[in-house]
């Protein structure tokens, strides 16, 4: 007898909201989140709240595009040497106007894993709605997605 075992990032079939809250170790949250992003490196460590209306790669039953609209917030642990892989064409800013408090909300439950003492750079691609805040010598990275 073959026992097959399968692990879903998702609870529901339908899910539109994935939340690392709900996965009890590092293990299983860098799993689930490697299969909804592009990853650039490599990651150890990850926190994130996403929301996709269309649902996610293991919840999809339906074959034809719907609308897409979604919003990623994620924070990942890389190799520092690997940072410059997560920001390639992008611009390097100054924050204004940028409402932040979704990179507390996220690491709330294991806030431990996530504590920075070098100073935060700021990466936008305005046209696609993306802002990544690096703590380089952490190898912390932060990423937010939007999509409407």
């Amino acid at each position: 007898m073959i026992t097959l075992g399968l692990v879903s990032c998702s609870n529901f079939n339908n899910s539109n909201y994935l939340d690392s809250d709900t996965f009890k170790t590092k293990k299983e949250r860098v799993a689930c989140l490697k299969n909804e992003i592009k990853s650039k490196s490599e990651f150890d460590n990850a926190e994130f709240e996403l929301f996709n209306v269309n649902g996610f790669s293991n919840s999809r039953i339906t074959t034809i595009p719907g609308t897409s609209s979604w919003d990623y917030k994620f924070v990942i642990r890389v190799n520092p040497s690997d940072i410059d892989k997560w920001t390639q064409e992008m611009l390097e800013i100054e924050p204004k106007n940028y409402n932040l408090n979704w990179t507390t909300e996220i690491i709330e439950k294991r806030a431990i894993d996530w504590i920075t003492n070098s100073l935060p750079e700021f990466y936008t691609r305005t046209e696609d709605n993306v802002l990544i805040i690096i703590f380089r010598t952490e190898g912390i990275i932060y990423k937010r997605m939007i999509s409407n």
